[in-house]
């Protein structure tokens, strides 16, 4: 198993993000565009349910774009480049279970053929990791995990 590069892993995790960023704009733009080009209906109380809505829906999208936001800009905190002896933020691990990435809250991505679990360092999992080292076991939940190399 070849040891994943940091920037490697930092660039495809910021390229995740970016695209659901992305998504999330182009949903809310639509959504926008719905609401303003809808004119008044017969319908009545239909229409303005269904506007509703809309406006929820809207404000959820909003709400999940300012979330992404924050974890972009704490992303951009981390210096790729940078090698870490302990484990702390911005740290890539190797374990006897696979690889964590203590950065940001975005689950599992996927590169060259290996899952990378993105968790925080308030995480249960990222508060156990906090200043360990390679070689060194932790305990979490029945498992023991073995660390293998810390960037």
């Amino acid at each position: 198993m070849n040891m994943l590069d940091k920037a490697h892993v930092y660039q495809a995790l910021k390229k995740e993000l970016e695209t659901k960023i992305s998504r999330l704009q182009i949903a809310f733009d639509d959504l926008l565009l719905a609401l303003t080009s809808n004119t008044k209906s017969s319908a009545g109380d239909k229409h303005e349910t269904g506007r509703a809505m809309a406006q929820l829906e809207q404000e959820k999208l909003s709400s999940q774009l300012g979330q992404l936001t924050l974890l972009k800009e704490a992303l951009a905190k981390i210096e790729p480049d940078e090698k870490h002896e302990s484990i702390q933020f911005g740290s890539l691990i190797k374990t006897g279970n696979g690889y964590f990435f203590l950065s940001i809250g975005l689950g599992k991505i996927s590169l060259d053929d290996e899952n990378i679990f993105c968790l925080t360092a308030t995480s249960p999992m990222g508060k156990v990791l906090i200043g360990k080292s390679a070689g060194d076991t932790i305990q979490m939940n029945s498992n023991t995990i073995q660390i293998i190399s810390v960037t």
